[in-house]
């Protein structure tokens, strides 16, 4: 079975990267029937992809087994090479979208699953990470299930008026034909800052905002909206922050068996509102806010699907022309927004696993938009980020500054004025490149 892919699905090509830490060592064959057995599982999992004269194609079911390499770890930070190797190759087209690197030495071992953000999210490839930890210990068989298709998100929606949606797409199609073709292609130069908040900061931003009724995600959207006005100035600042949301958390039934399916819309939140309000007099906004366009966003994405059917699919070249026009623009290299994803707590193993997770990271690169946004998770008890931005975007003098203003506005909400200035309260490293 062969499906086109979607506009969308040509815009974010890009990888994904999960770095595991494990206690003790993994044995690679082992890891091989694990691989397998969830390549098994997940149709995406087993597709390639064919490139046709009118645009790229998934075909099913034919994909060879996912592909492991095996290298000995010599130094401690080996995983950060081998994470920047695998986050600018592209996946062949005769290779499923998945593959692993096992880095081995006698007292750990450094697991990496890459995949294309094409067929999985962030929050996907926790699925993927959790399952084949699952499979180096537990010996079932992992059930196949059938993919979810764009018919299956549309369900029987139909426009009010036809003819105005299709006039729209035509429109639209017609507008996207007259981009250039851009000769070279523009080299996507991503930098990126990691680190974490100590327990007891993260335990105090938990219980002051369960005690203020708010989201964890709420504040952090706070800080960051403070964060980028303090740092970038009202004329540098995105002008929206945008953060993904999850339709799967049982919100949609259709997705309740594809779990890397992502059919989940976005929200949309202006930078810069009510800088006069209280913090957490905001946060509370923000958190009222998110609930009601979760609901509204729930409801539009038939709307958002049937309408993406009739679009055309742009090829790389002519993305590469609209990413020039922003850089030209200077629309922040990612057309005035910002992005926030916000992981939640983070638990990839079993309580009876055999190994404990020492550490777990995410890496992204893009390959043809920009990138510029902060991942937020929580692993063993800290709160952990991710700030990645293009070059383009955001210089790293930028990014530290973001980064450290970010985090005295969630100290300044959280601790007495004497500790909120103590840098010590963070742990981590910042890395570039």
């Amino acid at each position: 079975m062969r499906r086109k892919l979607s506009a969308i699905e040509h815009m974010i090509d890009g990888n994904i990267v999960y770095f595991v830490r494990l206690e003790g060592s993994v044995d690679p064959e082992r890891l091989r029937l694990a691989l397998g057995r969830v390549q098994r599982k997940h149709p995406a999992l087993r597709t390639l992809i064919r490139e046709e004269r009118d645009g790229l194609y998934y075909e099913e079911d034919c994909a060879p087994e996912v592909p492991l390499r095996v290298l000995r770890r010599v130094e401690e930070d080996d995983f950060r090479r081998e994470s920047r190797l695998e986050l600018t190759t592209v996946f062949p087209h005769d290779q499923p979208q998945l593959r692993a690197v096992l880095l081995q030495s006698g007292r750990e071992s450094d697991l990496l699953l890459v995949t294309s953000h094409r067929i999985c999210d962030g929050m996907s490839m926790l699925t993927i990470v959790r399952e084949v930890l699952r499979a180096l210990h537990k010996d079932e068989e992992l059930i196949p299930y059938t993919p979810i298709t764009t018919r299956d998100m549309i369900g029987d929606y139909q426009p009010p008026q036809p003819w105005k949606r299709k006039l729209t797409a035509r429109l639209v199609n017609g507008l996207t034909r007259l981009i250039p073709h851009s000769r070279r292609a523009s080299e996507n130069k991503e930098h990126c800052l990691e680190w974490a908040a100590d327990r007891a900061l993260s335990d105090t931003l938990k219980q002051r905002c369960k005690a203020e009724g708010v989201s964890i995600h709420a504040a952090l959207v706070v800080a960051l909206d403070r964060a980028l006005f303090t740092v970038l100035g009202r004329k540098k600042a995105p002008a929206f922050i945008e953060s993904p949301m999850d339709a799967r958390r049982g919100r949609l039934a259709a997705l309740k068996s594809d779990m890397l399916f992502f059919g989940g819309g976005s929200l949309v939140i202006p930078t810069g509102r009510a800088p006069q309000l209280d913090f957490w007099a905001r946060a509370r906004e923000i958190h009222e806010q998110i609930r009601r366009d979760i609901e509204k966003e729930m409801l539009n994405i038939p709307v958002r699907y049937h309408f993406a059917e009739m679009l055309r699919p742009l090829p790389s070249a002519q993305m590469q022309s609209m990413v020039r026009v922003g850089d030209a623009l200077k629309i922040n290299g990612s057309w005035n927004r910002f992005a926030l994803s916000n992981l939640g707590n983070v638990v990839v193993t079993d309580n009876d696993a055999p190994f404990r997770v020492k550490d777990l990271r995410l890496y992204v690169h893009s390959f043809n938009i920009r990138l510029l946004g902060l991942v937020a998770y929580a692993l063993n008890g800290e709160m952990r980020f991710y700030f990645v931005s293009d070059e383009k975007c955001l210089s790293f003098t930028q990014a530290e500054g973001l980064k450290r203003e970010f985090m005295a506005q969630l100290r300044q909400q959280l601790l007495p004025a004497e500790e909120s200035a103590s840098e010590g309260l963070l742990v981590f490293e910042a890395s570039a490149g």
